[in-house]
């Protein structure tokens, strides 16, 4: 008499992603450390931060830092140069594209005559601040 019970289906073993050490090179957050680092040292009268503003969390978490002007998209670095000029900086990663929030904040900086730069690269990064601060 044959068993009405099916047999299990094993499944297959995932087979992990090869994983990439991730360096200044191509990984946004070593690339921010490095950023800030250079530009603190080369430029400490340069008005220019860094917005925290990627918070992940519970629902009530998001909400909290909603209702207190936690603005999605905002850029890696802000800065104000004594020149007038108003520079975003987004950083990523060799990889990275923009989300549409940070597309719709681009678009909000620029429209109020803000400059905003994308960078994958700490070189990048410095030829940024080089020239705001040398051409304005």
């Amino acid at each position: 008499m044959a068993s009405s019970r099916k047999k299990p289906v094993k499944k297959a073993a995932k087979v992990p992603k090869p994983r990439v050490r991730k360096t200044v090179e191509n990984d946004e957050t070593c690339l921010q450390k490095h950023a800030w680092q250079w530009v603190t040292r080369e430029y400490p009268a340069l008005l220019i931060f860094h917005v925290a503003n990627e918070r992940k969390g519970s629902i009530g978490a998001v909400m909290h830092f909603k209702r207190m002007g936690v603005l999605p998209g905002v850029s890696d670095f802000l800065a104000f140069p004594m020149n007038g000029r108003k520079v975003a900086v987004e950083l990523k990663d060799d990889e990275g594209d923009q989300d549409p929030a940070q597309v719709t904040f681009q678009k909000r900086w620029e429209r109020t005559g803000g400059v905003y730069f994308i960078v994958r690269t700490l070189e990048e990064f410095q030829g940024v601040i080089n020239g705001v601060m040398l051409f304005g």
